[in-house]
């Protein structure tokens, strides 16, 4: 007589197969770390020696793949968590067990986070030895459980899928760029970091700031606590369904004149994400911590860059903490941007699919949306900028404000184009990673004189050459560059209307 798997253990099953129905994201859970490792190890490594770090180079590179499995356990585990709270609370009721639920949750989750850290492991073999095998497999599984934790936390308590992505973001961010690998700062409050200690454990640094467990220890500790945490989380927040009186009546949509559907359209999509305080505050915070402090942290030393001035290519000498307030402002208004693209759109599709079937017009339609994404670019920018401006001075303030504007838009547009694609978890992972390749690593001025060759193909290529010919240069020489910009920013604009004219389209019966 065979015997029946535990309740548990189907539900976690379950889980995964539910998971898996988009096989691209188990495709990009385990090849963005692959590519994030192969590409940014070495020049992160470069950066942490830049800002004082005193770990070998391999022993930073090995720390990029417990960066990398971290970013995309904690993601993955919010969007596991966040998409199936609803299922968990019938399940819990009907099964009249939320502990059961959860731990099937939590397991389907923690298979999710093998996955990230063994592609995060898979691609630092193939880029470097490894000399210390068990401690770097044992690190890595750790930065990853750590995460997997605060992110299955964060898919319990926060409902938007846009505010809890920015809530992990901000965490992994303040967590590495402030962590024990990028400098020599000692100071207590790193140490509440999630990944502090697994870092230190990481560069075999040997510190005592765990006291007697030592930082194995604490390192345990954390990971143990993260789980502990999703746990009593998810256990609290997986409970019967109340009662849902939250029923919306939607009134009739009179059709009017073209620019009148347009103008209640645009203002009924403002609407609704003015009301999102948290979205606003994140959008804010975000970029005036991440600027101020990389700035802050960043020493005053000579760095050779590659300039245009009156037609004349030379190599000029500057401040490393003037090329990293340039060049902070396209990686922060990329990545915010892009998600802002990403989560408007795939947001609203079913509301805009009604609009359609109401009377609106798809471009009318499409012209709000996009309008909004639009204005949320110029936001990020406009925010971005005036923190810049606190730390920092172009040449030039309207070539270097035209350049931000144009890296916002097209990656903006991107969002809602990679989101179309692959989805909201998806898009979020190619969201991370397209940014810091482009205008964090390629167009990065900081790393080398001269963007590498491949760089040249890249969205941002050609608005950061009029940022940096703005910043440090009072004529303007980058026509080619504001040549190539509006091109990607055109190309890239008619390719979302396509994408999102096929999103709108009513499903056909």
């Amino acid at each position: 007589m065979t015997t029946a798997p535990p309740l548990t253990t189907v539900l976690a099953w379950r889980n995964l197969v539910d998971y898996a129905r988009r096989p691209l994201n188990l495709v990009l859970l385990a090849v963005v770390p692959v590519v994030f490792v192969s590409l940014t190890a070495g020049v992160i490594a470069d950066f942490a020696r830049i800002l004082g770090g005193t770990a070998s180079t391999g022993q930073l590179e090995v720390t990029t793949a417990g960066w990398a499995a971290a970013f995309l356990s904690g993601v993955a585990a919010f969007f596991h968590v966040n998409s199936s709270r609803a299922a968990d609370r019938r399940l819990a009721a009907a099964d009249g067990s939320s502990q059961r639920v959860v731990i099937a949750r939590l397991g389907s989750s923690l298979l999710l986070a093998v996955v990230a850290a063994a592609g995060a492991l898979l691609a630092l073999a193939l880029r470097t030895d490894i000399t210390d095998v068990p401690r770097a497999v044992a690190a890595t599984g750790m930065f990853a459980i750590i995460y997997l934790g605060i992110g299955a936390s964060v898919g319990a308590l926060v409902r938007s899928e846009v505010n809890g992505s920015l809530v992990i973001v901000f965490i992994w961010m303040f967590d590495v760029f402030l962590g024990p690998a990028m400098g020599e700062s000692d100071a207590w409050v790193t140490r509440l970091f999630p990944t502090h200690f697994p870092t230190l454990v990481m560069l075999d640094a040997g510190t005592t700031h765990a006291g007697s467990i030592g930082d194995v220890g604490a390192s345990l500790v954390w990971t143990v606590g993260g789980l502990a945490l999703a746990f009593v989380t998810l256990l609290l927040t997986t409970g019967p369904l109340r009662s849902l009186a939250a029923h919306r009546s939607e009134g009739s949509t009179r059709a009017g004149s073209g620019w009148s559907r347009l103008r209640v359209g645009s203002r009924h999509v403002w609407r609704e994400y003015r009301r999102n305080v948290a979205l606003w505050v994140l959008l804010v915070g975000l970029p005036f911590f991440f600027i101020t402090l990389s700035v802050i942290i960043t020493p005053d030393q000579p760095a050779p860059v590659e300039l245009v001035e009156n037609g004349v290519r030379e190599l000029t000498t500057l401040s490393m903490v003037d090329l990293h307030g340039a060049i902070m402002v396209p990686i922060t208004v990329a990545f915010l941007a892009g998600l802002a693209g990403l989560f408007v759109v795939l947001g609203s599709v079913e509301a805009d699919r009604r609009l359609v079937i109401a009377g609106y017009r798809p471009r009318e339609v499409l012209a709000a949306r996009l309008g909004v994404i639009a204005l949320a670019a110029v936001l990020v920018s406009a925010v971005t900028l005036g923190v810049t401006a606190i730390s920092f001075a172009p040449d030039v303030w309207a070539t270097f404000t035209a350049a931000t504007l144009m890296v916002a838009l097209t990656y903006a547009m991107i969002g809602v184009v990679v989101g179309a694609l692959v989805g909201r978890l998806g898009g979020l992972y190619l969201m991370f990673l397209l940014p810091f390749l482009d205008a964090g690593l390629a167009q990065n001025v900081m790393f080398q004189a001269a963007p590498p060759g491949w760089g040249a193909w890249m969205p941002a290529h050609g608005a950061v050459r009029m940022l940096i010919d703005g910043a440090f240069t009072t004529g303007f020489d980058e026509t080619a560059g504001l040549l190539l910009a509006i091109g990607w920013l055109g190309a890239i604009t008619a390719v979302a209307a396509l994408v999102f004219h096929r999103l709108s389209a009513p499903h056909r019966t």
